[in-house]
């Protein structure tokens, strides 16, 4: 880590700067969540890393991670990971949704059963839709990180660049979703168009 002394922050700096309260910082801190701070004779200072890895904790979290599988997932980061990675991780881990997955899932499970549909066919679409979705995660995000962001991090780049990718991401999302919803849609109507035919 090369901070300034300008971007140093103290404990109680920090812990307002993520949000997170003094003692959860520390406890995290403690879980080997963060690195260890930068002492300056008797006095612990923390920068830009650390906040940006609390950050993504935090985002973590939010996403439905237990503090072993945050723990899992950012030991499994490269140990030379820049702030600005760290900040991509976390605008590529944010959830899609605004309500928690299994909600969402439980509540079209309860309309479907209620307009009389059997449950073995629910089970059978679901499968399906889970097999297929995951594919097609697993290819996209392949193409995020091969054509968009592993690009984006062999070149250089400034803060303000690297900000406006982080801010460009969430809308990237909503536009997937929405390219998702019409290809779907109109692969339904080609199939409907052949068994009519």
């Amino acid at each position: 880590m090369t901070e300034t002394t300008e971007e140093l922050m103290t404990i109680d700096e920090l812990s307002t700067a993520t949000g997170l309260s003094v003692r959860t910082t520390r406890y995290y801190a403690s879980l080997g969540l963060i690195p260890p701070p930068i002492r300056r004779g008797r006095v612990a200072y923390y920068g830009p890393e650390h906040r940006a890895r609390l950050d993504l904790v935090t985002a973590l979290q939010e996403h439905g991670f237990t503090l072993q599988a945050i723990e899992r997932y950012l030991g499994r980061l490269p140990a030379d990971i820049t702030r600005e990675d760290l900040a991509m991780q976390r605008a590529m881990i944010t959830s899609w949704a605004t309500e928690p997955t299994e909600d969402i899932q439980a509540r079209i499970g309860r309309e479907l059963i209620a307009l009389g549909l059997p449950r073995d066919a629910l089970a059978a679409a679901y499968a399906a839709t889970s097999r297929l979705m995951a594919n097609l995660a697993d290819e996209l995000n392949t193409i995020l990180r091969d054509q968009v962001v592993d690009p984006f991090k062999r070149t250089h780049h400034t803060a303000e660049e690297a900000a406006h990718l982080e801010e460009v991401l969430p809308r990237l999302r909503q536009l997937t979703t929405e390219a998702i919803v019409v290809s779907f849609q109109d692969a339904v109507n080609r199939t409907i168009s052949r068994n009519l035919s």
